[in-house]
Protein backbone atom coordinates (compact mmCIF):
# COMPACT_ATOMS: atom_id res chain seq x y z
CA UNK A 1 0.00 0.00 0.00
CA UNK A 2 1.38 3.43 -0.95
CA UNK A 3 1.63 6.20 1.66
CA UNK A 4 0.87 9.79 0.69
CA UNK A 5 1.83 12.26 3.41
CA UNK A 6 -0.09 15.10 1.76
CA UNK A 7 -3.46 13.27 1.89
CA UNK A 8 -3.32 13.26 5.65
CA UNK A 9 -5.00 15.99 7.67
CA UNK A 10 -2.78 18.94 8.51
CA UNK A 11 -3.22 18.25 12.24
CA UNK A 12 -1.70 14.79 11.78
CA UNK A 13 1.07 15.86 9.41
CA UNK A 14 4.64 15.17 10.47
CA UNK A 15 6.28 18.58 10.97
CA UNK A 16 9.80 19.08 9.56
CA UNK A 17 12.33 19.99 12.25
CA UNK A 18 15.33 21.23 10.27
CA UNK A 19 15.24 24.82 8.97
CA UNK A 20 17.16 25.83 5.83
CA UNK A 21 17.57 28.87 3.61
CA UNK A 22 19.44 29.78 0.45
CA UNK A 23 20.86 32.95 -1.03
CA UNK A 24 20.05 33.61 -4.67
CA UNK A 25 22.01 35.94 -6.97
CA UNK A 26 19.83 38.06 -9.24
CA UNK A 27 21.78 39.87 -11.94
CA UNK A 28 21.01 43.47 -12.76
CA UNK A 29 22.33 46.82 -13.91
CA UNK A 30 22.22 50.33 -12.47
CA UNK A 31 20.90 53.29 -14.47
CA UNK A 32 20.50 56.95 -13.49
CA UNK A 33 17.10 58.43 -12.68
CA UNK A 34 15.57 61.01 -10.37
CA UNK A 35 13.46 60.42 -7.28
CA UNK A 36 11.00 63.25 -6.59
CA UNK A 37 10.33 63.10 -2.87
CA UNK A 38 9.69 66.74 -2.08
CA UNK A 39 13.09 67.55 -3.57
CA UNK A 40 14.78 65.99 -6.61
CA UNK A 41 17.40 63.32 -5.87
CA UNK A 42 19.75 61.87 -8.46
CA UNK A 43 19.94 58.11 -7.91
CA UNK A 44 21.05 54.96 -9.65
CA UNK A 45 18.05 52.66 -9.84
CA UNK A 46 18.85 48.96 -9.99
CA UNK A 47 17.05 46.95 -12.69
CA UNK A 48 17.04 43.17 -12.24
CA UNK A 49 16.57 40.22 -14.58
CA UNK A 50 13.43 39.12 -12.71
CA UNK A 51 11.69 42.41 -13.56
CA UNK A 52 12.12 44.14 -10.21
CA UNK A 53 13.35 47.74 -10.10
CA UNK A 54 14.78 49.33 -6.98
CA UNK A 55 13.70 52.98 -6.88
CA UNK A 56 13.58 53.43 -3.09
CA UNK A 57 10.42 51.32 -3.44
CA UNK A 58 11.06 47.68 -4.31
CA UNK A 59 8.07 45.60 -5.33
CA UNK A 60 7.59 44.50 -8.95
CA UNK A 61 7.59 45.94 -12.46
CA UNK A 62 3.93 46.93 -12.40
CA UNK A 63 4.51 48.91 -9.22
CA UNK A 64 7.59 50.52 -10.79
CA UNK A 65 5.43 51.69 -13.72
CA UNK A 66 3.03 53.28 -11.22
CA UNK A 67 5.97 55.04 -9.56
CA UNK A 68 6.98 56.47 -12.93
CA UNK A 69 3.46 57.51 -13.91
CA UNK A 70 2.77 59.27 -10.62
CA UNK A 71 6.11 61.11 -10.75
CA UNK A 72 7.91 59.40 -7.88
CA UNK A 73 10.47 58.31 -10.45
CA UNK A 74 11.05 61.49 -12.44
CA UNK A 75 12.85 61.85 -15.75
CA UNK A 76 13.44 65.60 -15.55
CA UNK A 77 13.83 68.47 -13.13
CA UNK A 78 12.10 71.82 -13.74
CA UNK A 79 14.42 74.76 -14.34
CA UNK A 80 14.94 76.71 -11.13
CA UNK A 81 14.71 73.59 -8.94
CA UNK A 82 17.73 71.88 -7.40
CA UNK A 83 19.28 68.48 -7.98
CA UNK A 84 20.61 66.73 -4.89
CA UNK A 85 23.38 64.20 -5.55
CA UNK A 86 24.03 61.88 -2.61
CA UNK A 87 27.39 62.44 -0.95
CA UNK A 88 28.37 65.13 -3.44
CA UNK A 89 26.23 68.26 -3.27
CA UNK A 90 23.15 70.14 -4.43
CA UNK A 91 22.87 72.59 -7.33
CA UNK A 92 20.10 74.75 -8.74
CA UNK A 93 19.67 73.99 -12.43
CA UNK A 94 18.69 75.83 -15.59
CA UNK A 95 18.27 74.82 -19.24
CA UNK A 96 17.60 71.16 -18.50
CA UNK A 97 17.62 68.87 -21.53
CA UNK A 98 16.29 65.42 -20.67
CA UNK A 99 16.30 62.20 -22.70
CA UNK A 100 13.11 60.45 -21.57
CA UNK A 101 9.45 60.95 -20.89
CA UNK A 102 7.41 58.53 -18.78
CA UNK A 103 6.50 56.17 -21.60
CA UNK A 104 9.93 56.07 -23.22
CA UNK A 105 11.62 55.42 -19.86
CA UNK A 106 9.30 52.53 -19.04
CA UNK A 107 10.01 51.08 -22.50
CA UNK A 108 13.75 51.57 -21.94
CA UNK A 109 13.65 49.68 -18.63
CA UNK A 110 11.56 46.92 -20.24
CA UNK A 111 14.23 46.52 -22.91
CA UNK A 112 16.93 46.28 -20.23
CA UNK A 113 14.99 43.49 -18.51
CA UNK A 114 14.52 41.70 -21.82
CA UNK A 115 18.26 41.95 -22.53
CA UNK A 116 19.02 40.50 -19.10
CA UNK A 117 16.31 37.86 -19.44
CA UNK A 118 15.49 37.26 -23.15
CA UNK A 119 12.75 34.70 -22.46
CA UNK A 120 11.28 36.78 -19.60
CA UNK A 121 11.33 33.72 -17.36
CA UNK A 122 10.62 33.77 -13.62
CA UNK A 123 9.35 37.36 -13.60
CA UNK A 124 8.67 38.42 -10.03
CA UNK A 125 5.16 39.33 -8.85
CA UNK A 126 5.06 41.09 -5.51
CA UNK A 127 3.04 39.79 -2.59
CA UNK A 128 3.10 41.73 0.65
CA UNK A 129 4.73 39.84 3.51
CA UNK A 130 3.31 40.44 6.98
CA UNK A 131 4.65 38.85 10.16
CA UNK A 132 2.79 39.39 13.44
CA UNK A 133 0.97 42.34 11.92
CA UNK A 134 4.14 44.05 10.70
CA UNK A 135 4.77 44.62 7.02
CA UNK A 136 8.16 43.20 6.03
CA UNK A 137 10.03 45.04 3.30
CA UNK A 138 13.39 44.37 1.74
CA UNK A 139 16.22 46.41 0.32
CA UNK A 140 16.64 46.36 -3.43
CA UNK A 141 20.05 48.00 -3.43
CA UNK A 142 22.43 45.97 -5.54
CA UNK A 143 26.13 45.45 -4.88
CA UNK A 144 28.52 46.78 -7.49
CA UNK A 145 31.05 44.12 -8.53
CA UNK A 146 33.71 43.18 -11.03
CA UNK A 147 34.49 39.72 -12.34
CA UNK A 148 37.72 37.94 -11.50
CA UNK A 149 38.34 35.21 -14.08
CA UNK A 150 40.65 32.32 -13.23
CA UNK A 151 41.28 31.72 -16.94
CA UNK A 152 40.14 33.49 -20.15
CA UNK A 153 36.93 31.54 -20.77
CA UNK A 154 35.99 31.01 -17.13
CA UNK A 155 32.17 30.41 -17.16
CA UNK A 156 31.80 31.13 -13.44
CA UNK A 157 34.14 34.03 -12.59
CA UNK A 158 34.34 35.18 -9.00
CA UNK A 159 32.32 38.29 -8.18
CA UNK A 160 34.48 40.84 -6.34
CA UNK A 161 32.40 43.37 -4.41
CA UNK A 162 33.05 47.09 -4.53
CA UNK A 163 31.56 50.36 -3.29
CA UNK A 164 30.79 53.60 -5.10
CA UNK A 165 30.54 57.39 -4.93
CA UNK A 166 29.55 60.15 -7.34
CA UNK A 167 32.10 62.59 -8.78
CA UNK A 168 32.51 64.83 -11.83
CA UNK A 169 34.92 64.33 -14.69
CA UNK A 170 35.95 67.51 -16.49
CA UNK A 171 36.15 67.44 -20.30
CA UNK A 172 36.38 70.55 -22.50
CA UNK A 173 35.02 72.85 -19.77
CA UNK A 174 31.99 70.60 -19.25
CA UNK A 175 31.41 68.22 -16.35
CA UNK A 176 30.22 64.62 -16.59
CA UNK A 177 28.63 63.02 -13.53
CA UNK A 178 30.47 59.72 -13.12
CA UNK A 179 30.14 56.79 -10.77
CA UNK A 180 33.46 55.84 -9.17
CA UNK A 181 33.66 52.31 -7.76
CA UNK A 182 36.56 51.04 -5.64
CA UNK A 183 37.62 47.43 -5.06
CA UNK A 184 39.80 45.65 -2.51
CA UNK A 185 42.75 45.42 -4.92
CA UNK A 186 42.74 49.27 -5.14
CA UNK A 187 41.42 49.22 -8.69
CA UNK A 188 38.94 51.93 -9.62
CA UNK A 189 36.05 51.62 -12.10
CA UNK A 190 34.78 54.75 -13.83
CA UNK A 191 31.21 54.13 -15.01
CA UNK A 192 28.03 55.99 -15.93
CA UNK A 193 29.95 56.77 -19.11
CA UNK A 194 29.63 55.38 -22.62
CA UNK A 195 32.75 53.20 -22.25
CA UNK A 196 33.48 52.27 -18.60
CA UNK A 197 37.14 51.74 -17.74
CA UNK A 198 39.44 50.66 -14.89
CA UNK A 199 42.50 52.38 -13.51
CA UNK A 200 44.69 52.07 -10.43
CA UNK A 201 44.35 54.18 -7.30
CA UNK A 202 47.59 56.07 -8.05
CA UNK A 203 46.35 56.98 -11.54
CA UNK A 204 42.99 58.02 -10.07
CA UNK A 205 44.75 60.31 -7.59
CA UNK A 206 46.75 61.80 -10.44
CA UNK A 207 43.54 62.69 -12.26
CA UNK A 208 42.38 64.44 -9.10
CA UNK A 209 45.67 66.36 -8.82
CA UNK A 210 45.32 67.47 -12.46
CA UNK A 211 41.77 68.69 -11.83
CA UNK A 212 40.22 66.19 -14.23
CA UNK A 213 38.23 64.45 -11.46
CA UNK A 214 36.48 66.91 -9.13
CA UNK A 215 33.65 67.15 -6.64
CA UNK A 216 32.99 70.89 -6.89
CA UNK A 217 32.18 72.75 -10.09
CA UNK A 218 32.11 76.43 -11.08
CA UNK A 219 28.84 78.33 -11.20
CA UNK A 220 27.04 78.01 -14.56
CA UNK A 221 28.83 74.79 -15.51
CA UNK A 222 27.36 72.46 -18.12
CA UNK A 223 26.68 69.06 -16.52
CA UNK A 224 26.00 65.86 -18.47
CA UNK A 225 24.56 62.64 -17.03
CA UNK A 226 25.04 59.74 -19.43
CA UNK A 227 21.69 58.05 -20.00
CA UNK A 228 19.59 60.81 -18.43
CA UNK A 229 20.24 64.34 -19.74
CA UNK A 230 22.08 67.59 -19.16
CA UNK A 231 21.65 70.99 -17.52
CA UNK A 232 23.45 74.13 -16.41
CA UNK A 233 24.36 74.01 -12.71
CA UNK A 234 23.99 77.48 -11.23
CA UNK A 235 24.15 78.12 -7.50
CA UNK A 236 25.42 75.34 -5.21
CA UNK A 237 23.75 75.07 -1.80
CA UNK A 238 26.50 72.70 -0.64
CA UNK A 239 29.25 70.50 -2.03
CA UNK A 240 31.92 68.17 -0.64
CA UNK A 241 35.65 68.84 -1.10
CA UNK A 242 37.51 66.38 -3.31
CA UNK A 243 40.02 65.67 -0.53
CA UNK A 244 37.20 64.23 1.55
CA UNK A 245 35.86 62.15 -1.34
CA UNK A 246 39.33 60.66 -1.85
CA UNK A 247 39.46 59.77 1.86
CA UNK A 248 36.08 58.09 1.40
CA UNK A 249 37.38 56.00 -1.52
CA UNK A 250 40.41 54.92 0.50
CA UNK A 251 38.11 54.03 3.37
CA UNK A 252 36.07 51.80 1.04
CA UNK A 253 39.26 49.95 0.10
CA UNK A 254 40.17 49.40 3.77
CA UNK A 255 36.71 48.02 4.55
CA UNK A 256 36.70 45.80 1.47
CA UNK A 257 39.95 44.31 2.78
CA UNK A 258 38.30 43.50 6.10
CA UNK A 259 39.75 46.44 8.01
CA UNK A 260 37.67 48.77 10.19
CA UNK A 261 36.38 51.96 8.60
CA UNK A 262 37.66 55.37 9.66
CA UNK A 263 34.36 55.96 11.49
CA UNK A 264 34.63 52.67 13.40
CA UNK A 265 38.26 53.36 14.34
CA UNK A 266 37.23 56.78 15.63
CA UNK A 267 34.34 55.29 17.61
CA UNK A 268 36.72 52.77 19.16
CA UNK A 269 39.21 55.50 20.11
CA UNK A 270 36.32 57.47 21.63
CA UNK A 271 35.30 54.46 23.76
CA UNK A 272 38.94 53.93 24.74
CA UNK A 273 39.17 57.54 25.87
CA UNK A 274 35.97 57.30 27.95
CA UNK A 275 37.35 54.16 29.62
CA UNK A 276 40.81 55.69 30.14
CA UNK A 277 40.82 59.50 29.71
CA UNK A 278 44.48 60.38 29.17
CA UNK A 279 46.35 62.91 27.05
CA UNK A 280 47.71 60.06 24.92
CA UNK A 281 44.18 58.84 24.20
CA UNK A 282 43.09 62.39 23.31
CA UNK A 283 45.83 62.42 20.66
CA UNK A 284 44.80 59.01 19.33
CA UNK A 285 41.19 60.21 19.13
CA UNK A 286 42.25 63.42 17.38
CA UNK A 287 44.25 61.49 14.79
CA UNK A 288 41.45 59.03 14.00
CA UNK A 289 38.78 61.76 13.98
CA UNK A 290 40.71 63.89 11.51
CA UNK A 291 41.05 60.88 9.18
CA UNK A 292 37.25 60.70 8.90
CA UNK A 293 35.99 62.65 5.85
CA UNK A 294 34.42 65.93 7.00
CA UNK A 295 30.95 65.08 5.70
CA UNK A 296 30.93 61.75 7.60
CA UNK A 297 32.14 63.01 10.98
CA UNK A 298 28.59 63.45 12.24
CA UNK A 299 28.29 59.65 12.31
CA UNK A 300 31.02 59.01 14.86
CA UNK A 301 28.59 59.72 17.71
CA UNK A 302 24.93 58.92 18.26
CA UNK A 303 21.97 60.38 16.36
CA UNK A 304 21.42 62.99 19.07
CA UNK A 305 24.87 64.43 19.76
CA UNK A 306 26.53 63.60 16.39
CA UNK A 307 30.28 64.31 16.80
CA UNK A 308 29.92 67.10 19.37
CA UNK A 309 31.20 65.05 22.34
CA UNK A 310 34.25 63.91 20.36
CA UNK A 311 35.02 67.48 19.34
CA UNK A 312 34.67 68.67 22.96
CA UNK A 313 37.32 66.16 24.01
CA UNK A 314 39.70 67.10 21.20
CA UNK A 315 39.18 70.84 20.81
CA UNK A 316 37.58 72.00 24.07
CA UNK A 317 34.24 72.41 25.82
CA UNK A 318 33.23 75.40 23.69
CA UNK A 319 32.45 72.94 20.87
CA UNK A 320 29.08 72.34 22.54
CA UNK A 321 28.00 75.71 21.14
CA UNK A 322 27.88 74.08 17.69
CA UNK A 323 25.35 71.49 18.87
CA UNK A 324 21.92 72.09 17.32
CA UNK A 325 20.12 71.35 20.63
CA UNK A 326 22.28 73.96 22.37
CA UNK A 327 21.62 76.56 19.67
CA UNK A 328 17.85 76.00 19.75
CA UNK A 329 17.72 76.23 23.56
CA UNK A 330 19.80 79.42 23.49
CA UNK A 331 17.58 81.04 20.86
CA UNK A 332 14.47 80.23 22.95
CA UNK A 333 16.05 81.43 26.20
CA UNK A 334 15.71 77.96 27.72
CA UNK A 335 18.11 76.13 30.02
CA UNK A 336 21.15 75.15 28.00
CA UNK A 337 21.73 71.40 27.57
CA UNK A 338 25.01 69.81 28.55
CA UNK A 339 27.14 66.89 27.40
CA UNK A 340 29.31 65.28 30.07
CA UNK A 341 32.74 64.24 28.85
CA UNK A 342 35.67 63.46 31.16
CA UNK A 343 38.79 65.58 31.02
CA UNK A 344 42.17 63.85 30.81
CA UNK A 345 43.19 62.43 34.18
CA UNK A 346 46.26 64.63 34.53
CA UNK A 347 44.16 67.77 33.98
CA UNK A 348 41.35 66.97 36.41
CA UNK A 349 43.29 68.20 39.46
CA UNK A 350 43.84 71.63 37.91
CA UNK A 351 40.18 72.68 38.09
Amino acid sequence: MSFNLFKRKASNMIKPSTRVFRVQTIEGVAIPAIIHNGSYFLVDIDVYENGRVSCWNFEDFEYFKKDVNKGWVSLSIPDGESISIHGLGSWEIQHGDWLFNKNSFIEYVQEIIRELNPKLENIYHYSQKVINGTRIGESGNGTVYKELKRYPNDPFPEKVNGDSINLFQKKDNSYYLIRVSAFADSSILISRVEAPYYLGLADFEELIERGEIVSEIPTNSAVYIHGLGSFIATEASFSIAIENKLLEIKDFIRELNGQPSAINMCRQDYENYLANPTIANVQRLKTSYEHVPDHLRMYVGDMDTKDVAVRMIIYGGQEIENWSHYQVAKSLGEELPTIAVPKPNNEADND
